[in-house]
């Protein structure tokens, strides 16, 4: 059966309730990235037609940042939705380019605190404002998302995020408090980086209530890893996969890592792994330093952010992209980030004849990528 091709469109949607506003018109094919355990991004670019034009004057209505998100779709798939971040209108020009980011960067710019504490009678240093879960690491991550998103005396806090199903079961026990004013966005990915640490991805979808479009993103979990049902996505080499990318040596690997925690001078608190194997094989010491978490006051998940850092750092130091059709089966929209691939290669350049299996850790398409084609960033690390 002959491949369809697809044709790229953009949505203007209210961010809090997903209400579908406006369709727009592209210039172009747009820029999008849909990524594992991060917000990922999109642009668009929009005719202009002079400040007194009625297009001019539409853009104007629905360009606002936060208030107004934009969906990019391929065909009826969301490929990347989120607010509205930059804008810069060019005096020289009257194609106006727009960006934005996924659904998380909300998260990412909101203080983390008990959904049911009440500003009006408790101060956030007040332990009503503290959350304390117990349970799997999913389960942990569900409940992040949903004390950002269902608070009971603040207004503006909903988004159109649909929250999974999980069980709490045990084994973990997470304490944020609300004096630290950290953001839940933040909370979550320190979440989905320690050892067997959750993938957590917001994927957009287009629904149709009463006649009315809306845009709402399932928030998925894996545990650890978000895995398709089946057997894994396949692609050969010159037919469905088209261009592999890949470069070596562009991170310095690392042998041993060390977390930084709260504390200072002799009473820094610390993680530590080290990779003893490859030291025994011949691998030079080397570190890796993460000072991201000052905050961090237990040990077991300093360390647990140390096992997973030093175990990125210190394996195939190759990074690898792979450029697919984007139509043909597999087809975007039947599998996302966090899924596993077998690329097989053929008469290449540098690789010997063969399957490779890895895991996709991003979709996206730039100005660069053929409008019939997407990119998958894959994880350094081949899977299975």
């Amino acid at each position: 059966m002959a491949t369809v091709e697809r044709e790229y469109s953009a949505l203007v949607y209210q961010t809090v309730t997903g209400r579908v506003l406006y369709d727009l018109d592209l210039l172009a094919e747009p820029d999008w990235s849909a990524l594992l355990n991060e917000a990922g991004g999109w642009k668009v670019a929009v005719p202009l037609d002079g400040g007194n034009g009625p297009r001019t004057a539409r853009v104007r209505e629905w360009c606002v940042p936060d208030r107004h998100s934009v969906a990019v779709l391929r065909g009826d798939f969301v490929c990347q939705a989120g607010p509205i971040t930059p804008y810069q209108p060019d005096s020289e020009t009257t194609d106006f380019t727009v960006s934005g980011k996924g659904i998380w960067d909300i998260l990412d710019r909101r203080v983390l605190h008990n959904a049911a504490w009440n500003p009006a009678t408790q101060r956030l240093t007040d332990p009503a404002a503290d959350i304390t879960i117990n349970g799997t690491l999913p389960y942990i991550a569900r409940e992040i998302v949903n004390h950002q998103i269902n608070m009971s005396y603040i207004a503006g806090s909903n988004l159109p995020i649909d929250l999974p199903t999980i069980s709490p079961g045990s084994g973990n026990t997470r304490t944020y408090h609300g004096y630290d004013q950290a953001y839940g966005g933040a909370r979550l990915r320190e979440l989905t980086q320690v050892d067997q640490g959750p993938d957590v991805f917001f994927q957009p979808y287009l629904t149709t209530v009463g006649g009315q479009r809306y845009i709402r993103h399932r928030l998925l979990i894996g545990s650890p890893y978000l895995v398709q049902p089946g057997v894994d996505l396949r692609f050969f080499y010159r037919r469905t996969l088209t261009k592999f990318d890949i470069a070596g040596g562009l991170k310095p690997g690392a042998v041993r890592s060390f977390v930084k925690g709260a504390g200072q001078d002799a009473g820094q608190l610390y993680g530590t792994a080290t990779a003893s194997g490859l030291i025994a094989a011949g691998w030079p010491l080397t570190d890796d330093v993460d000072s991201s978490h000052a905050d961090a006051s237990v040990q077991s998940t300093l360390d647990s952010w140390a096992t997973a850092n030093v175990a990125l750092s210190s394996s195939q130091s190759e990074q690898w992209q792979a450029t697919v059709l984007a139509d043909a089966d597999p087809q975007l929209g039947t599998y996302a980030p966090g899924h596993f691939a077998a690329y097989s290669a053929t008469d290449h350049h540098w690789l010997p004849d063969g399957e490779y299996r890895w895991r996709v850790i991003g979709i996206s398409r730039t100005s660069t990528t053929p409008r019939d084609r997407v990119d998958h960033q894959l994880q350094a690390v081949r899977a299975g």
